[in-house]
């Protein structure tokens, strides 16, 4: 799967989440509401689906730095 694909560039969309920018998604996906996310290990994407507002969180911290 190509980076243009996938939200925030293929970075971590749990590190996002949480305010750490620049880590490198590890080809580990979820497709949620249409969207492809990237994540750096199986825990970050476990913890982005079951932690509430990480989609909502990411966002807003990427779009302040992009």
């Amino acid at each position: 799967m190509e980076t243009k694909n996938l939200e925030y560039n293929g970075n971590c969309a749990f590190a996002l989440s949480t305010g750490k920018t620049g880590v490198e998604g590890e080809a580990i996906y979820l497709t949620k509401n249409n969207k492809t996310y990237d994540f750096s290990n199986p825990v970050a994407k476990l913890l982005f689906r079951v932690l509430p507002g990480r989609a909502e969180k990411a966002n807003a911290i990427w779009n302040q730095n992009n």
